[in-house]
Protein backbone atom coordinates (compact mmCIF):
# COMPACT_ATOMS: atom_id res chain seq x y z
CA UNK A 1 0.00 0.00 0.00
CA UNK A 2 1.68 3.53 -0.86
CA UNK A 3 1.69 6.08 1.63
CA UNK A 4 2.05 9.88 1.25
CA UNK A 5 5.76 11.18 1.97
CA UNK A 6 3.64 14.52 3.71
CA UNK A 7 4.27 16.66 0.36
CA UNK A 8 1.93 15.11 -1.98
CA UNK A 9 4.05 12.62 -3.47
CA UNK A 10 3.48 8.91 -3.30
CA UNK A 11 6.29 6.86 -1.69
CA UNK A 12 6.46 5.31 -5.29
CA UNK A 13 5.24 7.59 -8.07
CA UNK A 14 5.41 11.00 -8.87
CA UNK A 15 2.51 13.93 -8.20
CA UNK A 16 -1.19 13.75 -10.28
CA UNK A 17 0.36 17.26 -11.91
CA UNK A 18 3.26 14.86 -13.56
CA UNK A 19 0.40 12.33 -15.02
CA UNK A 20 -1.53 15.54 -16.56
CA UNK A 21 1.57 16.54 -18.15
CA UNK A 22 2.11 13.07 -19.68
CA UNK A 23 -1.79 13.00 -20.67
CA UNK A 24 -1.00 16.50 -22.75
CA UNK A 25 2.30 15.07 -24.25
CA UNK A 26 0.04 11.90 -25.55
CA UNK A 27 -2.51 14.21 -26.66
CA UNK A 28 -0.28 16.30 -28.45
CA UNK A 29 1.70 13.68 -30.19
CA UNK A 30 -1.80 11.70 -30.79
CA UNK A 31 -2.85 15.12 -32.28
CA UNK A 32 0.07 15.51 -34.51
CA UNK A 33 -0.58 11.36 -35.88
CA UNK A 34 -4.37 11.83 -36.12
CA UNK A 35 -4.10 14.85 -38.84
CA UNK A 36 -1.02 13.52 -40.20
CA UNK A 37 -2.88 10.11 -40.66
CA UNK A 38 -6.47 11.53 -41.44
CA UNK A 39 -6.23 11.62 -45.50
CA UNK A 40 -5.62 7.63 -46.25
CA UNK A 41 -8.64 6.37 -45.05
CA UNK A 42 -10.85 9.40 -45.64
CA UNK A 43 -9.69 10.45 -49.19
CA UNK A 44 -12.29 8.25 -50.82
CA UNK A 45 -14.83 10.09 -49.01
CA UNK A 46 -13.88 13.45 -49.85
CA UNK A 47 -13.24 12.78 -53.10
CA UNK A 48 -17.23 11.72 -53.47
CA UNK A 49 -17.97 14.84 -51.27
CA UNK A 50 -15.77 17.66 -53.04
CA UNK A 51 -15.11 15.54 -56.75
CA UNK A 52 -11.35 15.26 -56.44
CA UNK A 53 -9.28 14.74 -59.24
CA UNK A 54 -5.57 13.32 -59.20
CA UNK A 55 -4.15 16.62 -58.54
CA UNK A 56 -6.93 18.02 -56.39
CA UNK A 57 -6.28 14.65 -53.90
CA UNK A 58 -2.64 15.73 -53.85
CA UNK A 59 -2.60 19.32 -53.42
CA UNK A 60 -5.32 18.85 -50.49
CA UNK A 61 -2.83 16.64 -48.70
CA UNK A 62 -0.07 18.47 -49.04
CA UNK A 63 -1.72 21.67 -47.49
CA UNK A 64 -0.98 20.20 -44.06
CA UNK A 65 2.81 20.01 -44.50
CA UNK A 66 3.05 23.49 -45.99
CA UNK A 67 1.04 24.88 -42.40
CA UNK A 68 3.70 22.90 -40.53
CA UNK A 69 6.58 24.60 -42.48
CA UNK A 70 5.24 28.23 -41.19
CA UNK A 71 4.08 26.59 -37.90
CA UNK A 72 7.63 25.13 -37.00
CA UNK A 73 9.30 28.30 -38.52
CA UNK A 74 7.37 30.43 -35.79
CA UNK A 75 7.11 27.89 -32.84
CA UNK A 76 10.86 29.37 -31.64
CA UNK A 77 9.04 32.75 -31.20
CA UNK A 78 6.10 31.17 -29.70
CA UNK A 79 8.08 30.03 -27.45
CA UNK A 80 10.70 32.46 -26.43
CA UNK A 81 8.09 35.08 -26.09
CA UNK A 82 4.16 33.52 -25.04
CA UNK A 83 5.77 30.87 -22.98
CA UNK A 84 5.46 26.75 -23.49
CA UNK A 85 2.19 26.96 -22.24
CA UNK A 86 0.54 29.40 -24.10
CA UNK A 87 1.95 27.97 -27.20
CA UNK A 88 -0.15 24.34 -25.62
CA UNK A 89 -3.09 26.55 -25.71
CA UNK A 90 -2.52 28.07 -28.76
CA UNK A 91 -2.05 24.74 -30.85
CA UNK A 92 -4.68 23.19 -28.93
CA UNK A 93 -7.56 25.97 -30.01
CA UNK A 94 -6.21 25.89 -33.63
CA UNK A 95 -6.35 21.79 -33.87
CA UNK A 96 -9.96 22.42 -32.44
CA UNK A 97 -11.42 25.17 -34.20
CA UNK A 98 -10.21 23.77 -37.39
CA UNK A 99 -11.40 20.48 -37.46
CA UNK A 100 -14.55 22.09 -35.97
CA UNK A 101 -14.91 24.48 -38.74
CA UNK A 102 -13.84 21.45 -41.52
CA UNK A 103 -16.61 19.20 -39.86
CA UNK A 104 -19.24 21.73 -41.66
CA UNK A 105 -17.92 20.56 -45.10
CA UNK A 106 -17.41 24.15 -45.97
CA UNK A 107 -16.53 25.18 -49.62
CA UNK A 108 -13.40 23.60 -50.81
CA UNK A 109 -11.28 26.83 -50.58
CA UNK A 110 -12.10 27.38 -46.65
CA UNK A 111 -11.61 23.33 -46.09
CA UNK A 112 -8.44 24.02 -47.53
CA UNK A 113 -7.28 26.66 -44.95
CA UNK A 114 -8.54 24.58 -42.20
CA UNK A 115 -5.95 21.87 -43.72
CA UNK A 116 -3.40 24.54 -43.65
CA UNK A 117 -4.27 25.46 -39.76
CA UNK A 118 -4.33 22.18 -38.73
CA UNK A 119 -0.61 21.86 -40.53
CA UNK A 120 0.05 24.99 -38.50
CA UNK A 121 -1.26 23.47 -35.28
CA UNK A 122 0.61 20.41 -36.09
CA UNK A 123 4.47 21.95 -37.01
CA UNK A 124 3.55 24.31 -33.04
CA UNK A 125 3.22 20.77 -31.68
CA UNK A 126 6.18 18.57 -33.03
CA UNK A 127 8.13 21.60 -31.89
CA UNK A 128 6.59 22.94 -28.52
CA UNK A 129 5.26 19.40 -26.87
CA UNK A 130 8.87 17.85 -26.79
CA UNK A 131 10.30 21.17 -25.47
CA UNK A 132 7.98 21.25 -22.76
CA UNK A 133 8.36 17.97 -21.00
CA UNK A 134 12.32 18.28 -21.26
CA UNK A 135 11.65 21.40 -19.20
CA UNK A 136 9.44 20.41 -17.22
CA UNK A 137 8.99 16.46 -16.75
CA UNK A 138 10.90 15.17 -13.28
CA UNK A 139 14.23 14.20 -14.71
CA UNK A 140 13.95 10.21 -14.48
CA UNK A 141 11.12 10.09 -17.01
CA UNK A 142 11.99 12.83 -19.60
CA UNK A 143 13.73 10.50 -21.55
CA UNK A 144 10.86 8.11 -21.64
CA UNK A 145 8.33 11.51 -22.02
CA UNK A 146 10.33 12.24 -25.58
CA UNK A 147 9.59 8.25 -26.55
CA UNK A 148 6.04 8.51 -25.77
CA UNK A 149 5.61 11.40 -27.99
CA UNK A 150 6.93 9.79 -30.80
CA UNK A 151 5.05 6.51 -29.99
CA UNK A 152 2.04 8.53 -29.77
CA UNK A 153 2.28 9.75 -33.34
CA UNK A 154 2.13 6.29 -34.34
CA UNK A 155 -0.79 5.41 -32.54
CA UNK A 156 -2.85 8.66 -33.80
CA UNK A 157 -2.22 7.47 -37.50
CA UNK A 158 -3.58 4.07 -36.53
CA UNK A 159 -6.67 5.36 -34.45
CA UNK A 160 -7.93 7.75 -37.14
CA UNK A 161 -7.11 4.93 -40.03
CA UNK A 162 -9.22 2.78 -38.17
CA UNK A 163 -12.17 5.07 -36.79
CA UNK A 164 -12.17 6.83 -40.21
CA UNK A 165 -12.85 2.77 -42.04
CA UNK A 166 -15.18 2.12 -39.31
CA UNK A 167 -17.84 5.60 -39.97
CA UNK A 168 -17.25 5.13 -43.78
CA UNK A 169 -18.64 1.53 -43.54
CA UNK A 170 -21.73 2.52 -41.11
CA UNK A 171 -22.46 6.20 -42.57
CA UNK A 172 -22.01 5.65 -46.24
CA UNK A 173 -23.12 8.84 -47.53
CA UNK A 174 -20.03 11.51 -47.60
CA UNK A 175 -22.52 14.31 -45.83
CA UNK A 176 -22.81 12.15 -42.71
CA UNK A 177 -19.04 10.07 -42.81
CA UNK A 178 -17.17 13.58 -43.72
CA UNK A 179 -18.44 15.43 -40.38
CA UNK A 180 -17.86 12.51 -37.95
CA UNK A 181 -14.23 11.76 -39.09
CA UNK A 182 -13.48 15.63 -38.53
CA UNK A 183 -15.24 15.51 -35.24
CA UNK A 184 -13.08 12.52 -33.86
CA UNK A 185 -10.02 14.87 -34.52
CA UNK A 186 -12.26 18.26 -32.52
CA UNK A 187 -12.79 15.58 -29.59
CA UNK A 188 -9.31 15.13 -28.66
CA UNK A 189 -8.17 18.43 -30.04
CA UNK A 190 -10.75 19.79 -27.32
CA UNK A 191 -9.57 17.51 -24.73
CA UNK A 192 -5.79 18.94 -25.12
CA UNK A 193 -7.16 22.22 -25.55
CA UNK A 194 -9.17 22.38 -22.09
CA UNK A 195 -6.12 20.52 -20.46
CA UNK A 196 -3.98 23.23 -21.03
CA UNK A 197 -4.98 25.25 -19.37
CA UNK A 198 -4.29 23.61 -16.50
CA UNK A 199 -0.51 23.07 -16.70
CA UNK A 200 1.90 25.09 -15.30
CA UNK A 201 4.55 27.13 -17.21
CA UNK A 202 7.87 25.80 -17.92
CA UNK A 203 10.29 26.58 -14.44
CA UNK A 204 13.04 26.90 -17.25
CA UNK A 205 10.69 29.40 -19.13
CA UNK A 206 10.22 31.31 -15.77
CA UNK A 207 13.66 31.84 -14.83
CA UNK A 208 14.82 32.93 -18.31
CA UNK A 209 12.05 35.75 -17.78
CA UNK A 210 13.44 36.23 -14.22
CA UNK A 211 10.17 35.04 -12.08
CA UNK A 212 12.31 32.69 -9.95
CA UNK A 213 9.14 32.43 -7.25
CA UNK A 214 7.19 31.04 -10.27
CA UNK A 215 9.74 28.56 -11.00
CA UNK A 216 9.97 27.24 -7.65
CA UNK A 217 6.45 27.05 -7.22
CA UNK A 218 5.98 25.21 -10.40
CA UNK A 219 8.64 22.51 -8.88
CA UNK A 220 6.91 22.48 -5.70
CA UNK A 221 4.03 20.86 -7.83
CA UNK A 222 5.86 18.51 -9.92
CA UNK A 223 8.81 17.13 -7.43
CA UNK A 224 8.77 15.39 -3.85
CA UNK A 225 11.10 17.47 -1.94
CA UNK A 226 12.94 20.64 -0.92
CA UNK A 227 16.24 18.98 -1.74
CA UNK A 228 15.37 18.42 -5.39
CA UNK A 229 13.55 21.63 -5.41
CA UNK A 230 17.18 23.23 -4.77
CA UNK A 231 18.99 21.30 -6.91
CA UNK A 232 17.33 21.64 -9.94
CA UNK A 233 16.61 25.34 -9.70
CA UNK A 234 20.85 25.64 -9.30
CA UNK A 235 21.38 23.24 -12.30
CA UNK A 236 18.58 25.89 -13.86
CA UNK A 237 20.56 28.63 -12.71
CA UNK A 238 24.03 26.90 -13.71
CA UNK A 239 22.81 26.72 -17.10
CA UNK A 240 21.61 30.32 -17.22
CA UNK A 241 25.55 31.41 -17.11
CA UNK A 242 26.00 29.79 -20.45
CA UNK A 243 24.79 30.64 -24.02
CA UNK A 244 21.79 31.34 -24.60
CA UNK A 245 20.50 31.51 -28.42
CA UNK A 246 22.96 32.99 -30.56
CA UNK A 247 20.22 33.79 -33.27
CA UNK A 248 19.89 32.66 -36.69
CA UNK A 249 23.51 34.38 -36.97
CA UNK A 250 24.68 31.43 -35.95
CA UNK A 251 24.28 29.42 -39.07
CA UNK A 252 27.11 31.46 -40.53
CA UNK A 253 29.69 30.05 -37.80
CA UNK A 254 31.67 27.20 -39.76
CA UNK A 255 31.17 24.67 -37.17
CA UNK A 256 27.55 24.32 -36.57
CA UNK A 257 26.74 25.17 -40.74
CA UNK A 258 28.49 21.54 -40.88
CA UNK A 259 26.41 19.55 -38.38
CA UNK A 260 23.33 21.80 -39.92
CA UNK A 261 23.99 20.34 -43.13
CA UNK A 262 24.08 16.82 -41.36
CA UNK A 263 20.84 17.66 -39.65
CA UNK A 264 18.99 19.04 -42.96
CA UNK A 265 19.85 16.30 -45.30
CA UNK A 266 18.91 13.53 -42.52
CA UNK A 267 15.31 15.01 -42.47
CA UNK A 268 15.15 15.69 -46.30
CA UNK A 269 16.43 11.70 -46.89
CA UNK A 270 13.82 10.94 -44.05
CA UNK A 271 11.04 11.86 -46.78
CA UNK A 272 12.49 10.90 -49.87
CA UNK A 273 13.09 7.17 -48.82
CA UNK A 274 9.11 7.79 -49.35
CA UNK A 275 6.89 7.20 -46.28
CA UNK A 276 4.79 9.85 -46.74
CA UNK A 277 3.50 8.34 -49.83
CA UNK A 278 2.78 5.66 -48.22
CA UNK A 279 1.13 7.15 -44.77
CA UNK A 280 -1.15 8.96 -47.25
CA UNK A 281 -1.65 7.05 -50.18
CA UNK A 282 -1.78 3.44 -49.26
CA UNK A 283 -4.93 2.38 -50.06
CA UNK A 284 -4.84 4.25 -52.91
CA UNK A 285 -1.51 2.24 -54.05
CA UNK A 286 -2.82 -1.05 -53.18
CA UNK A 287 -6.12 -0.29 -55.25
CA UNK A 288 -4.12 0.16 -57.95
CA UNK A 289 -2.65 -3.81 -57.93
CA UNK A 290 -6.35 -4.61 -56.97
CA UNK A 291 -6.31 -4.71 -53.38
CA UNK A 292 -9.20 -3.09 -51.16
CA UNK A 293 -10.47 -3.60 -47.70
CA UNK A 294 -9.12 -3.56 -44.21
CA UNK A 295 -5.76 -5.47 -45.22
CA UNK A 296 -5.79 -2.30 -47.92
CA UNK A 297 -6.61 0.54 -45.36
CA UNK A 298 -5.12 -0.90 -42.23
CA UNK A 299 -2.01 -2.59 -42.96
CA UNK A 300 0.21 0.42 -43.26
CA UNK A 301 -1.12 2.18 -40.00
CA UNK A 302 -0.93 -1.35 -37.57
CA UNK A 303 2.65 -2.09 -39.22
CA UNK A 304 4.01 1.56 -38.61
CA UNK A 305 2.30 1.53 -34.64
CA UNK A 306 3.73 -1.82 -33.83
CA UNK A 307 7.17 -1.85 -35.21
CA UNK A 308 7.80 1.90 -33.28
CA UNK A 309 8.19 0.08 -30.29
CA UNK A 310 11.04 -2.42 -31.21
CA UNK A 311 12.62 1.27 -31.96
CA UNK A 312 12.45 2.29 -28.07
CA UNK A 313 14.77 -0.33 -27.39
CA UNK A 314 17.35 -0.89 -30.03
CA UNK A 315 18.54 2.81 -30.28
CA UNK A 316 20.46 2.24 -27.28
CA UNK A 317 21.12 -1.04 -27.74
CA UNK A 318 22.70 -1.12 -31.55
CA UNK A 319 22.97 2.74 -31.36
CA UNK A 320 21.50 4.87 -34.74
CA UNK A 321 23.88 4.69 -37.11
CA UNK A 322 23.30 0.74 -37.04
CA UNK A 323 19.45 1.39 -37.24
CA UNK A 324 19.91 3.72 -39.81
CA UNK A 325 21.82 1.44 -41.58
CA UNK A 326 19.31 -1.42 -41.22
CA UNK A 327 16.13 0.16 -42.07
CA UNK A 328 18.08 1.63 -45.32
CA UNK A 329 19.01 -1.69 -46.45
CA UNK A 330 15.50 -3.39 -45.75
CA UNK A 331 13.30 -0.36 -47.48
CA UNK A 332 15.90 -0.62 -50.77
CA UNK A 333 14.94 -4.48 -50.70
CA UNK A 334 11.37 -3.92 -50.14
CA UNK A 335 11.03 -0.84 -52.54
CA UNK A 336 12.76 -2.76 -55.47
CA UNK A 337 10.56 -5.59 -54.96
CA UNK A 338 7.65 -3.54 -54.78
CA UNK A 339 8.81 -1.62 -58.12
CA UNK A 340 8.82 -5.30 -59.56
CA UNK A 341 5.34 -6.24 -58.52
CA UNK A 342 3.89 -3.53 -60.36
CA UNK A 343 6.06 -4.29 -63.61
CA UNK A 344 4.27 -7.94 -63.17
CA UNK A 345 0.52 -6.12 -63.22
CA UNK A 346 1.93 -4.00 -66.39
CA UNK A 347 -0.88 -2.49 -67.72
CA UNK A 348 -3.83 -4.09 -66.84
CA UNK A 349 -6.79 -1.77 -66.37
CA UNK A 350 -8.97 -4.76 -65.11
CA UNK A 351 -7.86 -5.35 -60.88
CA UNK A 352 -10.16 -8.45 -60.88
CA UNK A 353 -7.29 -9.78 -63.92
CA UNK A 354 -4.26 -9.15 -61.74
CA UNK A 355 -2.96 -12.54 -59.85
CA UNK A 356 -2.16 -13.53 -56.40
CA UNK A 357 1.33 -13.18 -56.70
CA UNK A 358 2.55 -9.46 -57.74
CA UNK A 359 -0.05 -8.82 -54.47
CA UNK A 360 1.46 -10.83 -52.25
CA UNK A 361 4.75 -9.71 -52.96
CA UNK A 362 3.50 -6.07 -52.80
CA UNK A 363 1.56 -6.39 -49.35
CA UNK A 364 4.89 -8.46 -47.68
CA UNK A 365 6.94 -5.44 -49.37
CA UNK A 366 5.18 -2.62 -47.96
CA UNK A 367 4.91 -4.65 -44.30
CA UNK A 368 8.77 -5.23 -44.51
CA UNK A 369 9.39 -1.61 -45.44
CA UNK A 370 7.38 -0.14 -43.22
CA UNK A 371 8.95 -1.82 -40.70
CA UNK A 372 12.31 -0.55 -41.80
CA UNK A 373 11.19 2.57 -41.86
CA UNK A 374 9.45 2.42 -38.19
CA UNK A 375 12.66 1.01 -36.55
CA UNK A 376 15.02 3.28 -37.87
CA UNK A 377 14.89 6.43 -39.92
CA UNK A 378 11.31 7.58 -37.89
CA UNK A 379 12.67 8.30 -34.96
CA UNK A 380 16.12 7.96 -34.94
CA UNK A 381 16.54 11.05 -37.03
CA UNK A 382 14.65 12.78 -35.09
CA UNK A 383 16.86 11.85 -32.04
CA UNK A 384 20.11 12.40 -33.79
CA UNK A 385 19.06 16.11 -34.55
CA UNK A 386 18.18 17.02 -31.07
CA UNK A 387 21.37 15.92 -30.07
CA UNK A 388 23.98 16.98 -32.39
CA UNK A 389 23.34 20.66 -32.36
CA UNK A 390 25.96 22.98 -29.77
CA UNK A 391 23.62 24.17 -26.83
CA UNK A 392 23.71 28.31 -28.20
CA UNK A 393 22.09 27.07 -31.92
CA UNK A 394 19.75 24.13 -30.84
CA UNK A 395 16.40 26.51 -31.10
CA UNK A 396 18.02 27.19 -34.76
CA UNK A 397 18.90 24.04 -35.64
CA UNK A 398 15.46 22.08 -34.70
CA UNK A 399 13.80 25.12 -36.45
CA UNK A 400 15.32 24.45 -40.15
CA UNK A 401 15.70 21.02 -40.03
CA UNK A 402 11.91 20.59 -39.15
CA UNK A 403 11.13 23.07 -41.26
CA UNK A 404 12.94 20.97 -44.19
CA UNK A 405 11.03 17.59 -43.30
CA UNK A 406 8.03 19.55 -43.37
CA UNK A 407 9.00 20.62 -47.00
CA UNK A 408 10.08 17.19 -48.18
CA UNK A 409 6.81 15.73 -46.55
CA UNK A 410 4.93 18.50 -48.28
CA UNK A 411 6.93 17.49 -52.11
CA UNK A 412 6.45 14.00 -51.59
CA UNK A 413 2.57 14.52 -50.80
CA UNK A 414 2.30 16.70 -53.71
CA UNK A 415 3.41 14.82 -56.72
CA UNK A 416 3.50 11.01 -55.68
CA UNK A 417 0.35 10.21 -57.08
CA UNK A 418 1.16 12.25 -60.44
CA UNK A 419 5.04 10.65 -60.99
CA UNK A 420 3.26 7.22 -60.47
CA UNK A 421 0.25 8.33 -63.11
CA UNK A 422 2.95 9.85 -65.98
CA UNK A 423 6.32 7.40 -65.08
CA UNK A 424 4.13 4.41 -64.25
CA UNK A 425 3.05 2.70 -60.90
CA UNK A 426 6.46 0.98 -60.62
CA UNK A 427 8.97 4.12 -61.16
CA UNK A 428 8.05 5.67 -57.75
CA UNK A 429 9.50 2.60 -55.87
CA UNK A 430 12.78 2.58 -58.12
CA UNK A 431 13.34 6.33 -57.25
CA UNK A 432 12.50 5.93 -53.72
CA UNK A 433 15.23 2.94 -53.61
CA UNK A 434 17.59 5.13 -55.36
CA UNK A 435 17.50 7.83 -52.76
CA UNK A 436 17.54 4.95 -49.98
CA UNK A 437 21.46 4.31 -51.21
CA UNK A 438 22.11 7.92 -51.53
CA UNK A 439 20.89 8.19 -47.60
CA UNK A 440 22.96 4.96 -46.75
CA UNK A 441 25.95 6.49 -48.15
CA UNK A 442 25.61 10.06 -46.84
CA UNK A 443 25.23 8.42 -43.16
CA UNK A 444 28.67 6.10 -43.50
CA UNK A 445 30.12 9.49 -44.86
CA UNK A 446 29.32 12.66 -42.64
CA UNK A 447 26.52 11.30 -39.66
CA UNK A 448 28.01 10.69 -36.45
CA UNK A 449 27.22 7.37 -33.71
CA UNK A 450 25.79 9.69 -30.77
CA UNK A 451 24.87 6.37 -28.38
CA UNK A 452 26.67 6.76 -25.01
CA UNK A 453 28.27 10.12 -25.32
CA UNK A 454 27.10 13.24 -23.42
CA UNK A 455 25.63 16.27 -25.42
CA UNK A 456 28.86 18.36 -23.77
CA UNK A 457 31.30 15.96 -25.79
CA UNK A 458 29.61 15.58 -28.68
CA UNK A 459 29.39 20.47 -28.79
CA UNK A 460 33.45 19.96 -27.50
CA UNK A 461 34.27 17.67 -30.49
CA UNK A 462 32.19 19.87 -33.24
CA UNK A 463 33.83 23.33 -32.16
CA UNK A 464 37.68 21.12 -31.83
CA UNK A 465 37.20 20.66 -35.84
CA UNK A 466 36.85 16.72 -35.56
CA UNK A 467 35.21 15.18 -38.33
CA UNK A 468 31.54 15.00 -38.31
CA UNK A 469 31.37 11.22 -38.72
CA UNK A 470 33.73 11.02 -35.66
CA UNK A 471 31.87 13.63 -33.41
CA UNK A 472 30.54 10.39 -31.20
CA UNK A 473 34.38 9.37 -30.62
CA UNK A 474 35.58 9.81 -27.09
Amino acid sequence: MESDSGNGVKAHGYKTIVYIICMVAALGGLLFGLDQGFIANSLDTLTQHYKFEVHDKESYSAILATGGIFGALLSGLFARFLGRKRSLVLAGFIFTAASALSALLPPLPMLSVCRFALGFGVGIASFIVPLYLSETAPAAIRGSMGTLFQLMITIGIFVISLSNVFIARVFIGPTTSLPLMFLTITLFAALMFAGSFILPESPRWLMLKGRKDRAVAVLQRTLGTQAEIDKEIGEIEEALHGPQGAGFGIVFRGYFFKVLLVGVLLQMFQQLVGINMMIYYAPTIFGYAGMTGLIAMMTVPTVNMLFTFPAIHLVEKWGRKKLLYVGAIAMIITMLAAGFAFQSIGSVSDPSLIGDAPKTLLLISVIIYIFGFAVSWGPVVWLVCSEIFPLEGREVGMTITTMINWTFAGLVMNYALSFMSRFGNASIFYVFAGFCVIAILFVAAFVPETKGITLEKLEFNLKKGVRLRNLGNR
